[in-house]
């Protein structure tokens, strides 16, 4: 599947990833964050030797910079989650489309996924802060949600009990996968880290940077396709196994 339909998921991981890239480094820079980050790769001793209100000082920038890119991060990989599922459900109806068709469809559902996505974060923050376990339940429960909302006709609420209503049964292998999921997005960041860091450590942080933007630009995002492949045909199973067959059109 992926050999067949790569070329079409460049256009959305790029575009994707071309703005979370050029704002995570806006971000950076205006917060200051910047500072932390060098001292950190090029001087740990004085970072350690620091006293608590000097450490809160330089951390808190970098704190805010990350609590700010973070969501930027969630949005890009739920775009990218929404055009992909677009892309795989039309190559399996025999009718491929472009990655520029696939990310516009994408935009045309990203305030339905935004919506039902802070609802489904509520969910999971409550959970995890009450009992934890709750919380676990719950997110597990919800990740098919960019799939539902990208191949089927429903609103905010319908689209998150959509996706809890296909999870059930098979909570445990969906938990599984987003574990394998998990561990591909790590080893995918190692190698960005491994890329990017000897230029940080040499002194200069704005190079280093620069690196993570670029080759986040043509890795990650394709990265985030590759993984997002793998979930919309997980989703795919899941609606066969409760409906029998996924035999009407998905587009």
């Amino acid at each position: 599947m992926l050999a067949r339909i790569w070329k079409s998921l460049v256009a959305p991981s790029i575009g994707a990833f071309i703005p979370l890239g050029a704002l995570t480094l806006l971000v950076f820079q205006m917060t200051g964050a910047n500072e932390f980050l060098s001292l950190t790769l090029n001087d740990p001793e004085a970072l350690e030797a620091m006293t608590p209100e000097a450490f809160f000082e330089v951390a808190v920038p970098f704190a805010n910079a990350v609590f700010i890119a973070l969501p930027l991060q969630i949005l890009a990989s739920a775009f990218i989650g929404v055009a992909t599922s677009r892309v795989v459900a039309a190559e399996i109806d025999g009718e491929p489309i472009t990655g520029g068709a696939a990310s516009r469809f994408a935009l045309s559902r990203m305030a339905l996924l935004v919506a039902a996505g802070v609802l489904a974060a509520a969910g999971v923050s409550l959970g995890l802060v009450l009992l934890v376990i709750p919380g676990i339940w719950w997110a597990v429960s919800v990740a098919m949600l960019p799939h539902v909302v990208a191949l089927e006709d429903r609103g905010v609420i319908g689209s998150l009990s959509r996706s809890i209503t296909l999870v059930r049964g098979r909570w445990w292998p969906t938990l599984g996968y987003l574990l394998l999921v998990g561990l591909m997005g790590s080893v995918a960041g190692g190698l960005l880290q491994f890329v990017a860091v000897p230029l940080v450590a040499v002194g200069d942080i704005s190079t280093g940077l620069a690196l993570v933007f670029v080759t986040g630009l043509v890795f990650q995002g394709l990265v985030m396709a590759a993984i997002a492949v793998m979930s919309t045909m997980w989703y795919l199973d899941l609606r066969a196994r409760q409906e029998g067959a996924v035999s009407q059109s998905l587009t």
